[in-house]
């Protein structure tokens, strides 16, 4: 699949621009969270958030996947975002940010893409920071429920 557009207009989906949700922390706080199109809007919030995060990520997208890169710099970051949104707005993939509920700080990202194979509508990656206390359990929780619910996707690998 080279993108999600007919995939959309089949299932007669509009793309979701934000979604927001609660999650509970392991600090029995409830956390509200959103996530919003990763685009150059966040970029400030993003690149320090993956900094903070940078040894954590290393790996996410697959062993041999070189991002985040120690010596990223905010430009190369902004450049990222910047992919992300014309990927977004093409519908090629979807990226978005984890925010708190005014989108002041950021703890995380999620990258909708297409399946590379059969057995999936779409392949899902995430992050969460390590400063909230939230665990990955919840955000794959609250992610499958959305990727279900808003997008009408039945095959799902979240990784």
């Amino acid at each position: 699949m080279q993108g999600f557009s007919e995939y959309l207009a089949a299932k007669n989906i509009s793309v979701p621009q934000n979604y927001v949700f609660a999650a509970q922390g392991t600090d029995d706080e409830s956390y509200e969270l959103k996530l919003t199109p990763l685009n150059p809007s966040v970029a400030e919030i993003d690149y320090k958030t993956v900094l903070l995060n940078q040894i954590d990520l290393v790996g996410i997208f697959g062993e041999n996947h070189p991002w985040p890169e120690p010596t990223m710099t905010f430009q190369q970051n902004l450049n990222s975002l910047r992919v992300h949104q014309l990927e977004f707005e093409s519908q090629k993939a979807f990226a978005y940010s984890i925010t708190n509920s005014d989108a002041s700080q950021c703890f995380g990202s999620v990258y909708i893409d297409p399946s590379s194979t059969e057995s999936y509508e779409c392949e899902v990656y995430f992050w969460i920071c390590k400063t909230i206390p939230v665990t990955k359990a919840q955000i794959q929780k609250q992610l499958s429920h959305w990727l279900t619910h808003a997008w009408k996707f039945t095959r799902i690998k979240i990784h």
